[in-house]
């Protein structure tokens, strides 16, 4: 179960970190929803990311299946945006993570499927909150922030990647 509410809490901290940056800074993403003919008000984006903070904040507070359900949906969402986004073939920055010039790739798709995935295992094995997981071993809370955070981090670096260029042949 532990590997489980790993992988869905990374996941949590992802959708908090790109809701609390559209909060904040709503004009990136707002300006890729009009490149898709998407509804992009600054202040629907901008309730977007205030929703995307609170899912995650509950995924840690909360736990359970509302949370779990909320993520996987919240993600499927963007998953389909991502998509249309790499079809488009626009190397424009996605706004996901507010200022972040970071354009759509495969791997966004990829990302947010397997997010999907981890929401909707942990809404079927529901994930407690964070304080009840490790009841009697409380101690193992550290390592397991450790390794939630390190995974979200490194979630973050990849999709932050430069996109690769195909290399052209040699003679």
């Amino acid at each position: 179960m532990e590997y489980v509410a790993a992988v869905y809490l990374m996941a949590a901290v992802l959708l908090g970190v790109a809701g609390a940056a559209k909060a904040v800074t709503p004009e990136p993403a707002s300006a890729s929803l009009a490149r898709l003919q998407l509804y992009h008000r600054q202040w629907a984006v901008r309730l977007l990311g205030l929703v995307e903070l609170v899912v995650a904040v509950s995924a840690f507070i909360v736990g359970g299946i509302v949370p779990a359900t909320a993520l996987a949906a919240l993600y499927a969402g963007f998953a389909v945006v991502a998509a249309a986004m790499v079809r488009s073939g626009s190397a424009v920055p996605c706004g996901c993570f507010g200022r972040v010039e970071m354009p759509a790739t495969l791997s966004h798709v990829v990302v947010n499927i397997l997010a999907v995935v981890a929401g909707l295992v942990a809404a079927s094995w529901p994930v407690e909150a964070i304080d009840k997981l490790f009841d009697s071993q409380k101690w193992l809370l550290a390592p397991f922030a450790v390794v939630v955070a390190g995974g979200a981090y490194g979630a973050f670096v990849w999709l932050n990647r430069p996109p690769r260029r195909p290399q052209a042949a040699q003679s």
